[in-house]
């Protein structure tokens, strides 16, 4: 599991270990249940949510990539109809 790190002034560390030791919670879990509760997600849930982003990040990715690419070919100046005629060609190659 990563780990996570993060500086707090005494006061806030001394209140952040209070809170967590009157709930009967280690530290580490509490500090993980309101960070999961800030990001409007039930406990366990913030794990999905950080999947989620890092697949929307991996689409942007794809996505320039795809962009530079057809910057690079000329095919970000296609019309519609070309890039329909395109695809249509393409398809009818593979599938015969």
């Amino acid at each position: 599991m990563p780990t996570l790190s993060f500086h707090a002034p005494a006061t806030s560390s001394r209140r952040i270990r209070a809170a967590a030791r009157k709930r009967g919670l280690p530290v580490s879990r509490f500090l993980r249940d309101a960070a999961e509760s800030a990001a409007g997600v039930s406990p366990g849930g913030l794990g999905r949510e950080l999947e989620r982003m890092a697949i929307d990040a991996l689409g942007q990715i794809s996505l320039e990539r795809i962009r530079r690419r057809a910057k690079d070919t000329g095919g970000d100046r296609l019309t519609e109809g070309q890039v329909a005629a395109l695809v249509k060609a393409t398809r009818r190659a593979r599938h015969g």
